[in-house]
């Protein structure tokens, strides 16, 4: 590690813990956990970054539902930190808030690797050396606005808000020291890289705000259908390996009936009913259900309508006259009855040679524009190039062209000394090659009244990275085990 980092590390800590003796320990372990990726963030960055957690409501017998080294996480601290993040997202999507979202969003996981995180902090954080003193901790407690009254800490509404909240005074007061030594060990990390160059925060703030000229070469695949070689052989090889998936695809006859709440009937006991009934449309008259109708659907659209109820997973399985299982939707339940099925005919030989032919064609001309398209990079070739026009640097699509992929967002960042973007990118089927043509700078006026701000803007902008970057790498040293609730 850089000397004048370890100082500057130091100098912080005596601040705060007033110790040399932790100071100490505290560089032990930046020394030993220095990555050359950690530092090299370190030399790019200052960072101001905040993490919060909820106040947990420790209980002795609670299930455990992860165990971080010698911490134990329990049910309701998971509970407490889960509906935390889901009160967030409802004021993000408000009424648009589903079922569907709420998977996609994947809180359970978030919610342990936040809370994995927090203890993985903390058993390095006591390995540095950091802790809260008793006196720090009541002085901290004591400030807390929520336990005053007339302007003074309150040892009676402390007492009633804790047990108000059935949260027990002891583990309160841990809880509370955790999340400050949790805070001192993110400080203490960010808070002591090494400050850029305004060389280095002038080429930062150029790529927030400069503008770029692309010169581009398009490489269509459809320009070589007619130039890449097929065999009668291979194409015959082929549909022998592929000919049972040259079928027009299934028709079914399905009825489905919803059971809510306000029908006042339980899903599992309708389905066993309808078990015993068979006759889907008089059970459904006696109960005052709507039975809907699909008539014939292909399978295509059937999966279109449905995909949100998994109509994929349970449509290849039924037969004639079976029903399915309850599918639940929210406060709402779906059973399907399928009346007939129409299975898919054979397509005649000829017609699934023509489709695998065409389907090889195209693949081949794929590559083929794709080989052509890295030639010219390795060459730099660019013959017949066309320009974007100056564009943001922090683009994330080109007008006429459209959507740069994530993972290529490197182009905006070409520059005179290093001009060729080093690979082809596919955009809707057809290979683009970019290279820099031209550049407007940010005006300097501008940049002189921005810069200490845009520093702050660039810190906290990469704190998190940084603080998430080191998290994964000491998690990977830590044992844990998650017991899934």
């Amino acid at each position: 590690m850089d000397k004048s980092i370890e100082k500057a590390v130091l100098i912080y800590y005596f601040r705060v813990s007033k110790s040399i003796r932790q100071g100490e320990r505290m560089l032990k372990f930046m020394r030993r956990h220095a990555t050359g990726f950690l530092i090299k963030a370190l030399f790019g960055v200052i960072i101001v970054v905040f993490i919060f957690w909820g106040v947990g409501s420790f209980r002795e017998r609670e299930k455990v539902v992860a165990e971080v080294g010698p911490y134990k996480v329990y049910y309701t601290e998971y509970t407490e930190t889960y509906n935390r993040f889901l009160n967030i997202y409802k004021m993000l999507y408000k009424d648009s808030l589903d079922e569907n979202i709420l998977k996609s969003l994947k809180i359970k996981e978030k919610v342990m690797d936040e809370l994995t995180d927090k203890y993985v902090m903390l058993i390095n954080a006591k390995e540095m050396g950091i802790h809260v003193y008793d006196k720090e901790l009541n002085d901290y407690i004591t400030g807390m606005n929520t336990f005053k009254r007339d302007g003074k800490f309150s040892q009676k509404v402390y007492e009633e808000i804790l047990r108000r909240h059935n949260l027990d005074p002891k583990r309160f007061e841990e809880g509370e020291r955790a999340s400050i030594i949790a805070s001192r060990f993110i400080n203490i990390i960010t808070d002591n890289g090494i400050f850029m160059t305004d060389d280095e925060l002038w080429k930062a703030y150029v790529d927030e705000k400069g503008r770029i000229d692309l010169s581009y070469v398009v490489f269509d695949p459809k320009d070589y259908t007619g130039k890449v070689g097929i065999t009668d052989k291979e194409i015959e090889e082929l549909y022998e390996k592929e000919k049972q998936s040259f079928k027009n695809e299934n028709a079914y006859k399905l009825r489905y009936i919803v059971i809510d709440e306000k029908s006042g009937l339980k899903d599992d006991a309708v389905y066993m009913d309808l078990l015993k009934a068979g006759d889907m449309d008089n059970y459904a008259r006696k109960n005052q259900l709507t039975v809907v109708d699909l008539g014939d659907i292909k399978e295509s659209e059937l999966l279109k309508r449905f995909g949100h109820l998994r109509a994929q997973d349970w449509i290849k399985d039924l037969k004639k006259g079976d029903i399915t299982l309850p599918i639940r939707e929210g406060t709402r339940s779906y059973i399907f009855k399928l009346i007939d099925i129409e299975v898919g005919r054979p397509f005649d030989k000829a017609t699934a040679l023509n489709i695998i032919k065409d389907r090889v064609a195209k693949e081949k001309a794929k590559g083929y524009a794709r080989a052509l398209a890295e030639d010219a990079i390795a060459k730099k070739a660019f013959k017949g190039a066309k320009t974007t026009g100056f564009i943001s640097r922090r683009s994330s699509s080109i007008p006429g062209i459209g959507p740069i992929p994530q993972e290529h967002q490197g182009i905006f960042s070409v520059s005179e000394k290093n001009p060729v973007y080093i690979k082809p990118i596919e955009i809707s089927g057809r290979y683009y090659i970019f290279s820099y043509k031209d550049e407007k700078l940010p005006d300097k006026k501008e940049w002189e009244n921005e810069k200490e701000q845009f520093r702050r803007f660039l810190a906290t902008k990469k704190g998190e990275e940084l603080v998430r970057s080191m998290l994964l790498e000491l998690k990977k040293k830590e044992k844990i085990r998650i017991h899934w609730p």
